[in-house]
């Protein structure tokens, strides 16, 4: 998996520098540098102290290669400094008149902990109504077979001239082999076990201010909490 991103994402890049940009189309390119004060993932508090969350993607003809990593700003896991997870992403999205559909994988490495590196299969969709309904579904490929579910609905306000206000909440679900394996360490469970669970809520708030053009500021407060 990774030597495909690898691959991929030099296939995209050589394709930036070199192509013409009649024949290229267009290309986004999109990185983030997010300073959290604590690393929440599907409900679980992985850091409980402030991380840092770089990320790059590129995208060209609705493909995206895309990297992110999680780096703990203190030592209560005993590696301040240290990038102690990078995924890789590689996804296809389609926008239609009222949905956005899409499909990807990704890829987990844990630099530390090897044993834990996996794949994921994701799907996802986007209703262009009101609240913006978006659901993704993720299927594990690799070392954890299990299912995972998020559902969420978001709206947006313009409360200036260039900030906004994001409201977003969710919901996710888990099969009975994403729980044994996140929650009991028995990743020995059946991947076509499709018995589902709630399993985690959330709720964000965002206020997104632009400066300048290509640069946006987001200070953002969110609660999550593991639910059953």
């Amino acid at each position: 998996m990774m030597k495909v991103f690898w691959i991929a994402l030099g296939s995209l890049v050589a394709a930036v520098m070199t192509g013409p940009a009649p024949a290229l189309g267009p290309v986004d390119l999109a990185a983030e540098l997010p300073l959290y004060s604590k690393y929440v993932w599907r409900g679980m508090n992985n850091t409980n102290d402030w991380v840092l969350q770089p990320s790059l993607d590129v995208t060209v003809f609705g493909f995206t290669a895309g990297i992110w990593a999680n780096m703990d700003l203190t030592d209560v896991n005993k590696e301040e400094g240290e990038f102690r997870e990078i995924d890789y992403k590689l996804e296809y999205g389609l926008g239609l008149a009222l949905v956005e559909l899409g499909a990807g994988f990704y890829h987990y490495q844990y630099p530390d902990i090897p044993r834990y590196d996996t794949t994921e299969f994701y799907l996802f969709g986007t209703a262009n109504v009101l609240l913006a309904p978006t659901l993704y579904i993720y299927k594990d490929v690799d070392k954890f077979k299990g299912v995972y579910w998020e559902a969420s609905i978001s709206h947006g306000f313009q409360v200036g001239e260039s900030v906004d206000l994001d409201l977003t909440g969710g919901l996710g679900l888990g099969s009975q082999g994403f729980i044994s394996s996140y929650f009991s360490g028995q990743t020995s469970a059946p991947d076509t076990d499709f018995g589902t669970s709630l399993t985690d809520a959330y709720l964000k708030v965002e206020l997104p201010y632009r400066p300048v053009p290509l640069l946006t500021i987001t200070p953002s407060v969110a609660f999550t909490a593991l639910m059953g």
